[in-house]
Parts: C-alpha cells; structure tokens; sequence
C-alpha cells in the first residue's frame, strides 16, 4: 500500500522506535505484531489517517467543482442582479448550491469578519479598514414610474421635469437620498414626496401602485422593470458602483471567481463596466 519495500519498512520503524524510546512491533517468525504501546495510539493514528485521506481528497477535487458560494448582497442587488447571475450558473450547473443574504450596509463588514459570507456585492462605497473593495462595474441613476403615469412614453426626462411630480422618496439619511437631495439642489429644485421607502424594492413596488415616481439605480431594474412600471432615462448622468467586499484574510475561492466572471459577462453587456475590474483596493 506505501510503495515502498518491507525493508524499507523496517529501517524506518527501527528508526522510530529508537527516536520514541519503546518499541512499536514484536518481529516473530509469522510477522510484527503490535505492542500495547502502539496499540494504545491506533485509535489517535486512525483520526490521524482519517484526516489526511479528507485532505487528499479535496486536494484531489478541485475547488471549482464545490458548488456551494455564499454571497451577501444589498437588498437591491439580492433581488435583481444576484439571482440572475445564479440562474445563468445553475444553466450550466444543473447541481450548483447557493447560500444566498441580503445584508444593510451595516451587516455586511460582521458577515464578511466572521466568515458567514464569502463576499458581497452592495452600491455602497464601504468606508472601513477591515474590508477591502473593488468597483466592478457602474451603472446609471433612473427613473422609474407607472405605465400609467403622463411621463411614461417618454424615453428620457429631465430632473426638473420630474421636480414637477410626485415622487417615492427614501429614508433622508440614505445614502441614496442624500444624492438625490443634493442633485436637486444643484438645479435648485425642490421635489414633492408624497411617499418615502426604506428600500429601494420597496420604492418599486409603491410605483407599481401608481403612487409616484422614484429614482434608483440601474442594477436594481437589471433588464426587467417590476410589472406595470417604466425604466426612463435622466439626462443628467449619474453612476452608481457595484463593489465588491471581501475579507483581506480571506482570499477569494475559485468558485467565487467563477461567480464573478459570470457576473462581469452580466454586468458587461447591460452596464458600463469599470476599467478597475479585479484590482483592490483597501477602503
């Protein structure tokens, strides 16, 4: 089973037992037999071989055949972007494992600390020493309305156009908000919120209802507007990130890059990738 001669064997057994101080086998005519001293250390021995044959194994199998990824996301991303990348994964993985968690700002450095996610995916830029984070991709900021709503047939709109109707605001200490906020104070508008969200899926599903107009970004409507609603474009540009934040202790896996080449082969056809693809940088 070693491949290796029983001489061999031998010299390195008698080489142990001088080296421990007590001998392991009694040589007889019919073979070596096992001493008490060695029969008292088999049953740690036999965790030991356990453990080594675990480990050649998944050195034997290589890691991109793990299906299992577990992935946080800001609520946005979780209910658009995330889930269709996994659908094109389980296209071609029929077997694929996901572990999928929608993480607020705040979750996401204790979920990334503690290992409960491999990384995640968030339009936030994370200001923290612990994490490390690198723009994918961006996207732009756009409005989304009623098919219903007076500016629905149109294919792009004006802040100050859209000033001029309600709106599905969010919480004013969002990030998201605070933008917005300070895009219509540039132009020196003052929009009417008859309406506020915490979520942006949330704000999605109040213009569902014909209760407004909301801006949000791109990644969030992926190319698939919630039913019964309007993807208009601004002409004033705005781009939000999609970052990535992982853990400088642990380096990403290759089902995780897997992951993320499909992604990027998303993001690509329908955003404007970053041209910082892959390079990290320390928040």
């Amino acid at each position: 089973m070693l491949n290796v001669s029983a001489a061999a064997v031998s010299r390195m057994l008698k080489h142990t037992e001088s080296q421990i101080g007590f001998d392991l086998f009694n040589r007889t005519s019919t073979g070596f037999i096992p001493t008490p001293e060695a029969g008292s250390l088999l049953g740690d021995l036999e965790q030991v071989h356990l453990l080594l044959k675990r480990i050649e194994e998944r050195l034997r199998t290589s890691e991109t055949e793990d299906p299992s990824i577990r992935i946080g996301a800001s609520p946005g991303l979780g209910l658009s972007l995330v889930p269709k990348v996994l659908a094109r994964i389980r296209e071609t993985d029929a077997s694929a494992e996901f572990d999928l968690d929608v993480l607020h700002i705040d979750e996401i450095v204790p979920h990334l600390e503690l290992g409960t996610c491999d990384f995640a995916l968030t339009i936030y830029d994370m200001d923290d020493p612990r994490v490390e984070c690198r723009k994918l991709a961006e996207a732009p900021l756009i409005c989304l309305v009623p098919a219903s709503h007076p500016l629905a047939s149109r294919g792009t709109i004006t802040l100050k156009e859209l000033a001029a109707h309600d709106l599905v605001g969010f919480d004013q200490r969002s990030f998201q908000q605070k933008m917005i906020d300070r895009l219509f104070g540039e132009k020196s508008l003052r929009p009417r919120y008859r309406s506020r969200a915490r979520l942006m899926v949330t704000a999605c599903a109040l213009v569902r209802e014909g209760l407004g107009a909301t801006l949000l970004d791109a990644f969030t409507v992926l190319g698939a507007p919630p039913e019964g609603t309007r993807v208009l474009e601004l002409q004033e540009e705005v781009l939000f990130p999609l970052n990535l934040v992982s853990s400088p202790k642990r380096p990403l896996s290759q089902r995780s890059l897997a992951f993320l080449r499909v992604l990027h082969g998303l993001v690509g056809n329908e955003t404007t990738l970053s041209g910082a693809w892959g390079e990290p940088h320390k928040s």
